[in-house]
């Protein structure tokens, strides 16, 4: 199956002759894999096979096997646009669940959210403000001119700005990977509720019904990462099983 080549020959393969697009994603730094508690057993899980599929299997795909999607997108390869040219590691490879897989996806970014997605090391998320302004999320210490500015292309003259958040896209993506676990709480295998990342917030909001002491035990847990709106949830969430 081509997904399982090695990760290096295949970009090699896909670039176009004499282009250099593939260097970038050869040269990336290895997958970001957590070290393993020393006072719990470390659950696992493999990395899913998407290789020569859409991007659009990412979230549903990664998000079951409770990994980390990091996009990189190259423009020199011979494939669609959108379409999954590699992972690091390659599909099959078992990993704690919350690690960081590198993905390599064919073609430029189509939309500011694409845009985003590329560069989770530079931006945490967006948001409209009051005004109904576009508010991008860049993580403190990562705010890349270049990157930043690489925005103007998609946001096509509407106005926008920038926040500073304190945690980064991938920092955030790990908490909701911990709370889909459901092992926040005793009671949190019974428990309804929803999760999405809000760059303007710089912080995963929960929605959901939880008492005084519940909602205490969460904040002390997570911190500023996490933003909780109390109240009932209905339908299919992010957190459901």
């Amino acid at each position: 199956m081509s997904g399982q080549r090695s990760w290096p020959a295949r970009i090699a393969a896909l670039v176009l002759a004499g282009a250099v697009a593939g260097c970038a994603a050869r040269n990336l730094p290895p997958a970001d894999v957590p070290e393993p508690s020393a006072d719990a057993a470390v659950a696992t899980t493999r990395v899913p096979h998407v290789v020569d599929g859409g991007i659009g299997l990412l979230d549903k795909e990664f998000g079951k096997a409770g990994l980390v999607p990091l996009v990189k997108y190259e423009p020199g390869l011979l494939l669609d646009r959108g379409v999954v040219a590699v992972t690091d590691p390659p599909g099959g490879t078992s990993l704690p669940r919350g690690s960081v897989v590198r993905v390599v996806v064919a073609g430029e970014p189509a939309s500011l959210d694409e845009y985003i997605r590329g560069h989770w090391e530079t931006f945490v998320g967006t948001g409209i403000d009051a005004k109904g302004t576009v508010v991008l999320g860049v993580h403190e210490g990562n705010g890349l001119p270049g990157v930043v500015e690489g925005v103007e292309k998609y946001v096509k003259g509407k106005p926008y700005r920038l926040v500073t958040c304190p945690h980064s896209r991938v920092d955030l993506e790990k908490v909701v990977v911990e709370l889909s676990e459901r092992r926040f709480l005793p009671t949190a295998a019974a428990l309804t509720f929803s999760l999405s990342i809000d760059g303007y917030a710089c912080a995963v909001q929960m929605r959901a019904d939880l008492s005084d002491e519940q909602t205490a035990q969460l904040m002390e847990r997570f911190g500023a990462k996490l933003v909780i709106e109390r109240g009932p949830v209905e339908g299919r969430l992010r957190g459901d099983s």
